[in-house]
């Protein structure tokens, strides 16, 4: 009778433990209080060129995802979830606290489905959001400002 309880007893904990190593993977959730916190964003300036300076301003705190929606639909991701990843999990987690965030044109670069690209490439108009969560479509609110992006020097800057 105790080898029986001792073999449920292996079992039931080798159960938690796995359930316990795959909540690892899950994204943390926000609190309510989070959720329902009126954050502000500003993107300055409203009209960029090639190689200008893309400045973010956000409340703090805010969420922590942040993603740049080109003209053509593309989503680029600049802060998201990544439990593999230390690093970008340790910039996700940090980016909560960040008041200010520069981004240069010419340079910035965001995750996509097939690894890192350019952002801005296209001239049009660009959503960037900020939100808790941005993979979902639960309702989660999420705090967005837009810029109208030229690909091409600003008159009068010369040659790249």
């Amino acid at each position: 009778m105790r080898l029986l309880v001792s073999v449920i007893a292996l079992c039931c904990l080798a159960v938690l433990i796995a359930f316990d190593a795959s909540a690892q993977d899950m994204k943390p959730q926000p609190s309510a209080r989070d959720v329902k916190r009126k954050v502000s964003l500003r993107c300055t300036p409203r009209k960029l060129w090639l190689g200008d300076t893309l400045t973010l301003s956000m409340s703090v705190p805010h969420g922590r995802d942040l993603a740049i929606l080109s003209p053509d639909d593309k989503f680029f991701w600049l802060r998201s979830w990544e439990p593999h990843d230390r690093e970008a999990t340790a910039r996700w987690y940090s980016f909560e606290k960040m008041g200010r965030l520069k981004l240069v044109t010419s340079e910035a670069l965001g995750v996509v489905s097939r690894g890192s690209e350019r952002i801005f490439t296209k001239t049009g108009w660009y959503s960037i959001r900020v939100s808790y969560n941005l993979e979902t479509d639960d309702g989660t609110p999420f705090s967005e400002c837009k810029v109208y992006y030229v690909n091409k020097l600003r008159p009068g800057q010369g040659r790249a």
